[in-house]
């Protein structure tokens, strides 16, 4: 190849050009990396903003709050980016707010911070100061220390922010700052195709290649032009203008025999080429070639270069884009389609003309918490991998498999006639799983629970699709591990329905929907009322009286039943000191349910005295209610202990149901047990439940307990009881649960609280 002959002042100028085009190329990359983030925030309906508005409002009305906003830390102040409650024109959109130390420590610390009983200083910032803000919340969006962005909620009430509130705050956070991310994540790939450079518009590197080829040979005024990637030893031929069909073939060559005869430049009488770099190192050879014996033009070589540069710029944005496309495709760690292309192929089937049907199998993994936290998390990588590698052997190739999220994989099954052939699959997925694996070395056994429903084209969509089910999941999950659940229409209506209730449970208190009952606990002897159980009743508008063991479970799996078992627990408390001004409500006992969920918050005993303290009242005046059947972990043991060291009566029900009671009583500052309504039941007509009650009556009294019998509902029961020496007992022969003003006429002069009662008073 001959070079130019050039002067010293000519050969300056050509440096000095060449200077500038690489930074213009530089220049020209940065501009195309901030257009991908702008692209980003325009390219997907619903943008971030609109995310932000419509999560803000649904956050108010959920939490209770007068102000919710979203800000960002910018030097030591706080600049509101969006808020439900907050005027248009307040001053912390645009001058900020003085970031006061709940904010800070909620940002360096990546964790949430509550204040109660009065929000002062800068924690409670501008125009917010004036409401008298009680209470507040800081929600870091992400877990990284010293991020820079809250969620911040404010209330007027007194009622302080509960662990249970905080806890899914920071979970909505998370998912918050992941939606966001993914939005513009999207967005950046769909903009990056509108806008750009006559190069950076071609997104693939096929189209791309042919078009620098095409224009290649116009800029240099070349007879010939062809492009060649190189990867690793191997070279290709891309793309090319000009070249005979015989200089085409024989692509791959290695790579240090690409400027070798014959080679695509034979038979050229000029050649010029130019090394394309990428972030990564040369990646591409651009050649232009003349069959005369002509010189081309004077900086010609510099044009190349700079169109080189533009080249790499373009082909690292195609890179760019390829990665992109394949996370917002793919799952990063199985490969597998994500969520986001999950919807879209679902939404394209059942948009499609055809007469057969579609199936969804939701698959949640049964043990995969166990082995996540006994061997790790990449243990628990390590088992994803394995479970979505024989899930993908098991499908068939019509089919999809994506990864859901966490543990759980959805496979959508094309051209389905009925709803058994989506049973008969999943029961054969479910088979393939219920095995061992070998995990960091450890063998592991996992099975899955599946939930799976039959869709109409045309007549359901890929969101209702999905939520059944996840909803039959779970009916799967609660027969136990390994199962399958199917839907029908008729289940479907039966999911949305509950799906329904769980909801309108959250609002139920604020709109007088919920209150308590009171049914006594008498004296079987003397019929003297010794305490009330205050029992939980919800009047529905429409649906009418919701039975407890329909919405007591709703509220366990939604959370709610923290918050609504603390306010039954303030009303009951304020309702037995009404009754302890009278005379004949002296003594008087209050008998509280706690659900297993109340019993693992954290500061659960501090919490619980704090409300009886407040009505007036005496630990020794509450009973509290402890189901046999909860899952009693080392924290229930510590709370149950502290609240009988305080004076609290703790009372085991449905006592004899479960296989666990003398470890029970063993562990716990048991004082009163409840024979179970359905040995109750029995007393009188069976040997069985006779003995049964017999024994549980002869083991409180070996262990100085008080017995209470349940479900007492004829004369003849009664009598039996008595005779076996059942001190107090309730039901509806004696009374039928009750408004707290009936009940109240129910008092009469009481006999004394039993013995081991009567002496922790």
């Amino acid at each position: 190849m001959r070079a130019p002959v050039t002067g010293e002042n000519e050969v300056q100028e050509l440096k000095r050009q060449l200077a500038a085009a690489s930074e213009a190329a530089r220049d020209a990359y940065r501009d195309t990396t901030r257009l991908i983030q702008l692209l980003a925030l325009l390219g997907q309906p619903g943008g971030p903003d609109e995310l932000m508005e419509d999560l803000l409002a649904v956050l108010s009305d959920v939490f209770f709050t007068d102000v919710v906003c979203m800000a960002q830390l910018a030097g030591d102040r706080l600049v509101v980016t969006g808020s439900c409650g907050l005027p248009e024109d307040d001053p912390g959109f645009t001058d900020g707010w003085t970031a006061g130390e709940s904010a800070l420590a909620a940002l360096s610390g990546a964790a949430p911070v509550a204040v109660g009983g009065g929000v002062r200083g800068a924690d409670a910032p501008g125009s917010v100061s004036r409401l008298g803000i009680r209470s507040a919340a800081w929600i870091p969006l992400s877990s990284e220390p010293y991020a820079d962005t809250l969620l911040i909620l404010f209330r007027t009430s007194d009622r302080p922010f509960a662990v249970a509130d905080l806890r899914i705050l920071s979970s909505v956070a998370g998912r918050l700052h992941l939606a966001l991310q993914e939005r513009e994540h999207n967005a950046t790939i769909e903009q990056l195709a509108h806008f750009g450079h006559l190069l950076t518009r071609h997104l693939e590197a096929e189209p791309l290649l042919s078009a620098a080829a095409d224009l290649l040979l116009r800029l240099t005024r070349a007879d010939r032009s062809w492009v060649v990637t190189v990867e690793g030893t191997q070279a290709q031929l891309r793309a090319h203008r000009g070249l005979p069909a015989a200089q085409v073939q024989g692509w791959p060559r290695p790579a240090a025999a690409v400027d070798e005869p014959p080679g695509c430049g034979a038979g050229l009488a000029e050649v010029l080429r130019v090394a394309v770099t990428c972030e990564h190192g040369p990646t591409a050879l651009l050649y232009a070639g003349r069959e005369r014996p002509r010189p081309f033009a004077r900086g010609t070589l510099e044009i190349m270069t700079i169109f080189g540069n533009h080249l790499g710029v373009a082909l690292t944005n195609a890179e760019l884009y390829r990665t992109l496309a394949e996370r917002a495709t793919r799952d990063p760690l199985t490969g597998l389609a994500n969520r986001s292309a999950l919807v879209s192929h679902l939404d394209r089937l059942l948009s499609a003309e055809d007469r057969s049907r579609v199936g969804v199998l939701f698959c949640d993994l049964d043990g995969f918490k166990a082995v996540n936290d006994l061997l790790g998390h990449e243990a628990g990588d390590e088992l994803l991998l394995q479970v979505a590698e024989r899930l993908r052997r098991g499908i068939r190739p019509e089919d999809l498999l994506a990864r859901f999220g966490g543990d759980e994989f959805v496979i959508v099954l094309d051209r389905i006639k009925q709803l058994a052939e989506v049973a008969e699959i999943g029961g054969r997925v479910c088979a393939d799983l219920n095995d061992l694996f070998t995990v960091s070395g450890e063998r592991v056994h996992v099975s899955c629970s599946i939930g799976g429903v039959l869709g109409v084209r045309g007549g359901t969509t890929p969101s209702a699709m999905l939520r059944d089910a996840d909803a039959a999941m779970y009916v799967a999950k609660g027969r136990g591990s390994g199962q399958v659940e199917v839907f029908d229409e008729d289940a479907s209506h039966r999911s949305r329905d509950r799906l329904d209730l769980r909801s309108e449970l959250l609002l139920a208190r604020d709109r007088g929907q919920l209150h308590l009952a009171y049914q006594p606990i008498f004296a079987l002897d003397s019929r003297a009322i010794v305490a009330f159980e205050a029992l939980l009743r919800w009047t529905h508008p429409h649906h009418g009286n919701v039975p407890p063991d329909v919405f007591i479970p709703l509220a366990e799996e939604s959370g709610a039943i923290v918050e609504i078992g603390q306010w039954v627990m303030e009303q009951a408390c304020r309702q037995l000191a009404q009754w302890h001004r009278l005379p004949e409500g002296r003594g008087l006992g209050m008998s509280v349910n706690l659900s297993p969920v109340q019993l693992h918050q954290a500061h659960a005993a501090e919490r619980t005295l704090g409300v009886i303290r407040a009505a007036g009242l005496h630990p020794a005046d509450i009973w509290l209610e402890i189901t046999e059947h909860s899952y009693l972990r080392h924290e229930v043991t510590e709370y149950a202990s502290a609240l009988g060291a305080a004076g609290v009566h703790l009372v085991l029900d449905d006592f004899g149901t479960a296989y666990s009671n003398l470890a029970y009583l063993k562990r716990l500052p048991i004082e009163i047990l409840k024979i179970d309504k359905s040995f109750v039941s029995g007393v009188t007509g069976g040997h069985l439940d006779l003995s049964i009650v017999r024994a549980i009556l002869a083991i409180a009294d070996s262990l100085g307990l008080v017995a209470i019998a349940e479900g007492i509902e004829t004369e003849e029961q009664r009598t039996a009881l008595r005779a076996l020496g059942c001190r107090l007992g309730q039901g509806y022969l004696l009374s039928r649960p009750l408004p707290a003003a009936q009940a109240g006429l129910l008092l009469r002069p009481q006999e004394q609280m039993p013995a081991r009662a009567r002496n922790a008073r």
